[in-house]
C-alpha cells in the first residue's frame, strides 16, 4: 500500500539523511522543498521573497505527491512540519488521497543541528544559505510532535531509529 511519509524536525536534525534511507526501504520518491527552492530560486533569496517562493514550491510538491501516490508509489515529504498546525493540515490534506500516513520525528540537540547547518552552508554550494542568526531566529517556530497529536510516529535520535 502506498504511504505518505512526513519527516518532522528542525533544520540540521538529519531529515534528508532519514529520507534517503526511507526511499530505499520503501521504494519511495522524496519531495524535498529545499532542493526545489535551490533549483528554482538559488541558494539565497531575500527574506521578503522567500515565503512567497516557498509557498509555490509547497503547492507544487503537494500536487506532485498526490500524483505519485495515485500511481501506487509511496512519497516522502522532507520538509520539517515544524508546527502542530502544519502537521494537522498535512494529515487532513494527505488523508484526501492516501489512507496510509506515517510521521518520522527526528530528534537532535540544537547545538549539533546548528553546527551541521553552518557547516553545510559553508561547504556545500548546493545548500540553502542559512546563517547563525537565521537558525537562532527561527528555532522558536519549531515544535516537536506531542503525544496528544495522536499521530502514527517513528522516532529517531540523531538519525538513528529509537522506537515506533
Amino acid at each position: 500500500m502506498p504511504t505518505v511519509h512526513f519527516l518532522c524536525g528542525y533544520m540540521g536534525f538529519g531529515k534528508s539523511t532519514i529520507a534517503r534511507r526511507l526511499a530505499i526501504q520503501y521504494n519511495a520518491v522524496i519531495l524535498n522543498n529545499d532542493e526545489f527552492m535551490r533549483e528554482l530560486f538559488g541558494r539565497s533569496l531575500p527574506e521578503d521573497e522567500f515565503q512567497k517562493a516557498h509557498d509555490k514550491v509547497s503547492k507544487f510538491t503537494w500536487q506532485l505527491g498526490e500524483r505519485i501516490i495515485s500511481i501506487g508509489t509511496s512519497v516522502i515529504f522532507d520538509r520539517g512540519f515544524w508546527s502542530r498546525k502544519s502537521r494537522k493540515e498535512a494529515v487532513e490534506r494527505a488523508g484526501i488521497f492516501c489512507d496510509s500516513i506515517q510521521f518520522h520525528q527526528i530528534e537532535c540537540d540544537m547545538e549539533t543541528a546548528k553546527q551541521r547547518v553552518l557547516n553545510r552552508t559553508a561547504t556545500n554550494g548546493d545548500a540553502l544559505d542559512i546563517d547563525e542568526e537565521t537558525f537562532d531566529r527561527l528555532a522558536h517556530c519549531y515544535e516537536p510532535i506531542s503525544p496528544d497529536e495522536n499521530l502514527n510516529v517513528i522516532y529517531y535520535k540523531n538519525t538513528l531509529p529509537l522506537f515506533s
